[in-house]
Order: C-alpha cells, then structure tokens, then sequence
C-alpha cells in the first residue's frame, strides 16, 4: 500500500520499543475497524451473506475481539480456535467450524458449542 502513513509518529514507536522487548505486533483498531466496515458494506446487497474471520491467520484475542464486534464471525479450523472464539464472546451461531481430519473430540465440542459447519 504505497504512501500509507503509519498510526504513530517515529517517537511514539521509540517509547513502545524501549517498553516492550521486539518482536511485537502494532494494530491500527481504527483502519481494522474502517476496513471491516468497507468490507460488510461491498457485500450489504446480499442478506444472507455471512463474514468470518480466519482464527488461524491471526489467533489474537485482541483483534478477534475487535472484529466480533464489527460483526463478524469465527471461522474456526481447530478445537483451541473454537474455544478461543467463545472466549471472546463470539457468539456460537456466528463460528464456522470446518471439520476436515480432526478428531472426533473436536466435533462433539463444535456440536456443544452450536457453531455452524
């Protein structure tokens, strides 16, 4: 994204580094949020379509917070990711869970939590 602005002005970033050790991740909750938003409204003209956010692309409990609230769902590939998802309040009925290979453990806790599949 050429000629994007980071959040944070050079100074700012050299306090965070001398508080806390590298490597580490900065989100932009503002741009995170603004993006969901634009991303819900290209698809609006379609009622049933449903957003999830891939659990495993990024299994932040901060950021996967941050999207439940803008609406979107849990797409789930593992039992930690599904536990996870109910951990931050994602409600069960807006959790994808995909079941491939995985045991027949994980599918009884996806039955118990009432996600979709």
């Amino acid at each position: 994204m050429p000629g994007k602005p980071l959040p944070l002005r050079k100074n700012q970033i050299e306090k965070i580094i001398k508080k806390y050790p590298t490597p580490f991740h900065l989100y932009d909750e503002k741009a995170i949020r603004e993006n969901a938003r634009t991303f819900k409204n290209a698809f609006a003209w379609n009622e049933g379509f449903k957003e999830f956010f891939a659990v495993k692309a990024a299994p932040n409990p901060y950021l996967m917070k941050i999207l439940h609230k803008e609406g979107f769902g849990s797409d789930c590939s593992s039992l930690a990711e599904l536990i996870m998802a109910q951990k931050q309040e994602s409600p069960a009925k807006k959790s994808c869970f995909l079941l491939m290979t995985h045991l027949w453990k994980t599918f009884c806790w996806q039955k118990k939590l009432k996600s979709q599949y």
